[in-house]
């Protein structure tokens, strides 16, 4: 497969901009393949940043197939580095590599300790990209080295999970957790399409929320409610926009779930005609109720979860035999409560 690398900023324009004065502007650095380079990664976290008032300035090094250890001898990849300048250097290791144990241990590893130490040595920060196990799983080969017999998506996602988790924390690295923010989404809606037919590279929606992701982790923000979509419609791109931040807020670099804060989602689908999802969080345990209220005010639903451990948790509401309109639900822990808007629409 031909060798890409391109420069760009927010468009895939073929050159370099870089203006030194400009101390407001991000840059980061993708060394990836062709996951990195499937959609224009880059471009749509630039794009997305840009709709947030942020600029960014981004670089790529993707020829497809590549392995860290590809990069880690590549010309173009090492100058880049060198170049410096780079707010973040972006690791995307080949995607069955670190669910193949030799390949783990005898290629990505070492490759990202030396391409971590150059990154270092120019006074730039390391961030791996975990991506995406297979649709269905399956055993992955690399020339005679195998993984085992993954049984599914999720099981081969807990072999990639625990890899780059694991190199992130011996490197004391950012950890952008694409691949469990994957894992969120297809755990809400089992059919979702992020897979291309060949059930590894993503389509536009996985691409959409991998920059989801790199935005909520570089950033440290909020991307729900920004008004780029990528091509996709609005509520399709919310929905990836929460899954992305759910999953950045209750991951950290250890891989280890955590959960920040008491927080709860906007439903999805909004608006919505029959039944809708609404996805909380909680800090501490605690007893949890549910309550909907029309525009007068009224209560028209109230729903006891009953004692909650901290967590993440959701309501599945059937309104079908609602009326069409705006209604208001709140969700109660304790004294603490929050409060959100849907839409019914017959």
């Amino acid at each position: 497969m031909r060798k890409v690398y391109l420069i760009f900023i927010f468009a895939p324009l073929f050159f370099f901009v870089k203006d030194s004065s400009a101390s407001d502007t991000t840059k980061v650095l993708f060394l990836g393949n062709s996951y990195t380079y499937a959609n224009n990664l880059p471009d749509l976290f630039g794009n997305l940043a840009k709709s947030a008032g942020k600029i960014v300035l981004t670089g790529i090094s993707a020829p497809g197939g590549y392995m860290l250890e590809n990069h880690k001898t590549d010309e173009t990849s090492l100058s880049l580095i060198r170049q410096g300048g780079w707010d973040f250097v972006v690791l995307q290791e080949q995607s069955q590599a670190p669910a193949i144990e030799h390949f783990r241990y005898n290629s990505m590893y070492p490759s990202a300790g030396f391409l971590d130490s150059l990154i270092k040595l120019n006074n730039l920060h390391t961030c791996f990209f975990m991506t995406w196990g297979r649709q269905n799983g399956g055993q992955q080969c690399i020339d005679s080295f195998c993984s085992p017999v993954f049984t599914n998506f999720f099981h081969m996602q807990d072999s990639l999970k625990s890899a780059y988790s694991e190199i992130s924390s011996m490197l004391n690295a950012v950890l952008c957790p694409v691949g469990e923010a994957w894992r969120k989404a297809r755990m809400l809606q089992p059919g979702i399409d992020l897979w291309e037919s060949d059930e590894s590279h993503p389509t536009i929606k996985g691409t959409y929320l991998a920059a989801c992701v790199f935005y909520a982790k570089l950033f440290n923000a909020n991307p729900v409610g920004l008004n780029y979509t990528g091509g996709l419609l609005q509520p399709e791109a919310l929905f990836l926009q929460q899954c992305a931040y759910q999953t950045v807020i209750g991951i950290n670099n250890s891989g280890t779930e955590i959960v920040k804060e008491f927080s709860l989602n906007q439903n999805y689908p909004n608006p919505f005609n029959a039944a809708t999802k609404i996805v909380y969080f909680l800090k501490k345990a605690g007893d949890v109720s549910l309550t909907m209220y029309d525009v007068s005010g009224r209560t028209v639903l109230k729903r006891n979860a009953g004692y909650k451990p901290s967590g993440i948790h959701d309501f599945i509401l059937d309104m079908e035999k609602y009326s069409s309109g705006v209604y208001f639900y709140t969700l109660n822990i304790g004294s603490e409560r929050i409060t959100k808007r849907m839409v019914i629409v017959k």
